[in-house]
């Protein structure tokens, strides 16, 4: 699937908030930015202990860890960033347009990326790109 995206990567999980939310509790997105960064990093520092953990975590949720070689199996395909990788966003609402899902691939506006750059800057952390 990686080849159908811009550059290989596309964005499985978005952190969001409503617009609304950010601009009456921007200290408390800002710590839950903080928090996510921290935990980006926690896994890629120590990618042996998230999959530890996050299997920990699916045996909780389902009554059942995986093979821990699964699990690490499926880790390799996975890419935890802090980059919300926008291109590949659009490429999906463009896609979705030309298929007539959507109206509009119009998206300007839908990143808010200021809160997320200052906790990077913040932690020493290059900036992410729209």
């Amino acid at each position: 699937e990686a080849t159908l995206w811009p550059g290989g990567r596309y964005v499985t999980t978005h952190l969001i908030v409503r617009t609304e939310f950010l601009q009456a509790h921007r200290p408390t997105v800002e710590a839950l930015l903080r928090g996510q960064v921290e935990a980006n990093r926690f896994v890629n520092d120590h990618p042996a202990e998230a999959q530890r953990l996050a299997n920990q975590g699916i045996g909780k949720l389902t009554g059942k860890q995986l093979d821990p070689e699964v699990v690490a199996a499926a880790w390799r395909h996975l890419t935890f960033t802090n980059d919300p990788v926008a291109s590949s966003l659009r490429t999906s609402a463009a896609n979705a347009k030309a298929l007539g899902f959507l109206e509009t691939d119009d998206l300007d506006g839908i990143y808010e990326l200021g809160p997320l750059n200052r906790v990077l800057a913040g932690q020493g952390e290059g900036q992410v790109p729209v």
